[in-house]
Formats: structure tokens, sequence, C-alpha cells
């Protein structure tokens, strides 16, 4: 079945659907053809963006969804990057939970991240509840204890053997420490509170299943920005839910998928009156 039409009447013949997409299009005369199914066409939707004249109807993406684009909508550079600096991670909440409808805001637009070979296969769970929240914490804290303890015995014999230790070692020992006290403490160390986990996993056979998942955790956290919602990433889960596929089931993701991005939302508490310092990044030009 082809996917593809073109509308004779409205088709000007300007060529710039072949240009994008030679794959799908050709000049076949005095008119553009189209062939376009599973093994052509990954709906990008590059074609239908293209044609000004709108001579171009796919069947399997949704005609209605494609609004005139707007030069207006651009930042301009130094606001843009004033924006960035702005943000902040947050562990620091006020106990304000995030409405639904902005939360599907949230996840509307992070659908239009990219991803790798249009693939469109990221797929969220949002966690408001406070007993799973607990349970996730909880899992995560003993997967660090554990591997603090681990890392512990491994320091032990390394430096008996007179041998380097490891950065990666003590950092693991510390954070089972860490973690294990401020839990006894009744703090929360992993989710800090936060009103809303935001958790986004893809299929494994997904080659750019961990880039897609944080480009989209990232388009969205940015997004928040604007809404007066901060948030910050949780790699520890990522880590644990890596070892412990209790997680996986606690979330009821799907077989085969993984958990590669994480982060926590909310109202923040805190306000920060200026920028922070960053080393600069050691960049190599090739010319």
């Amino acid at each position: 079945m082809n996917w593809v039409s073109i509308d004779k009447s409205k088709c000007n013949l300007c060529g710039l659907c072949i240009v994008r997409c030679p794959s799908v299009f050709e000049k076949a005369g005095d008119m553009i053809v189209a062939q376009a199914d599973e093994e052509s066409c990954n709906l990008c939707g590059h074609c239908i963006s293209l044609c000004e004249s709108q001579a171009i109807i796919h069947s399997e993406l949704d005609m209605a969804n494609f609004p005139p684009a707007s030069e207006d909508a651009n930042f301009e550079t130094e606001q843009f990057v004033r924006f960035i600096r702005n943000r902040r991670s947050h562990r620091h909440f006020k106990k304000k939970p995030i409405s639904r409808a902005d939360l599907k805001t949230l996840i509307d637009a992070a659908r239009y991240a990219p991803t790798g070979g249009n693939a469109q296969a990221v797929e969220i769970v949002v966690v408001e509840n406070k007993d799973t929240i607990k349970r996730l914490s909880d899992y995560t804290v003993d997967f660090f204890i554990s591997a603090g303890k681990g890392a512990q015995e491994l320091i032990g014999q390394l430096a008996t053997e007179k041998k380097e230790v490891p950065e990666s070692l003590i950092r693991t020992r510390r954070y089972g420490k860490r973690l294990k006290a401020a839990r006894e403490a009744g703090v929360d160390p992993i989710f800090h509170g936060a009103p809303a986990i935001i958790i986004f996993h893809a299929p494994q056979e997904n080659v750019s299943a961990k880039d897609d998942c944080v480009i989209a955790s990232t388009t969205l956290s940015l997004l928040a920005r604007t809404m007066g919602i901060e948030s910050t990433y949780i790699g520890l889960l990522v880590i644990a839910a890596g070892e412990n596929r209790i997680i996986h089931s606690e979330l009821q993701l799907p077989p085969g998928n993984d958990l590669l991005s994480v982060l926590i939302m909310g109202y923040p508490q805190l306000k920060y009156h200026y920028n922070v310092d960053r080393k600069p990044i050691r960049t190599r030009w090739v010319s």
C-alpha cells in the first residue's frame, strides 16, 4: 500500500520533496510521483513540512497536526544562553502537586524531540503515588548499599595487594554509606520529596534508545522551566534499574524495554540568585 499521494492540482513541481527524500519521490515526465511504505518511509513528515503548497497527503500521519512553522518562536541567542544558564538542579520542592494538565502538556511536547532514525520509541511513566515512590527509593538505596559493601571488600583486597584503587570503587562505597545514612535519618535521598517522577524508557533493540530518552527528558525539563516547574536528573535509579529488574516490574515496563532517563519535578522551594561557574569544555578543532 502506498502511504503518500500528491494532489496534482496543488503541486508546483518545485522538487523539494525529491531533494529531501529521493527514496520516496521522483520526477516522472511532467509530474512528481511517490511510493512510500515501511521500507522507504520512516514517517519523519519532512516532505509535508517542506511542501508550501500542501500538495502531499500521508495516510500514516495526522495531517491536521502540521501547523504553520513560525519564525517568531525562536529565541534571541543571548536570551537563550541566559535561559540555559538559569537552569539549576533542584532537590527541594514545595508541597504542591503538578496539575495533570501541565504534565500532559510536558509529555506532549516531548514527542517532538528528535530520535535516532525517527524511531519515536520513547515511552514515559509518570509516578505520583507516594507508596510507589517509597518502594523505588528503597530498591535504589538497597542496591547501592550492597554495591558499596562489595566495593569496600574489593578496595581492601586491592590495598592488600598494593594496587591502585579506581575512583569508581571509592565513589560506589561513598554512595552506599551516604544513602544508607540519609534513609536512616528519615530523608528520601533519591527522589527528595518531589511530587512527580518522570521515567523515560525505550526498547533495548533501538540502538539510539539511551540518547532518545535523554534528549526527550532534556526537552521536557527545559519546557517545564517556562511553567515554573524545576527538575533534576536521577541517574541513581537508572543505575539500580540496570541491575535490579524488580524496578522494571514495579513500573510495569514492557518486556525488552530499558529504563534510561529519570527526572524528579516540582515547584522549587529555593531561589537561586546567581548563575554558577562551570569548567570550559575541552575542545579540539579539526580544520
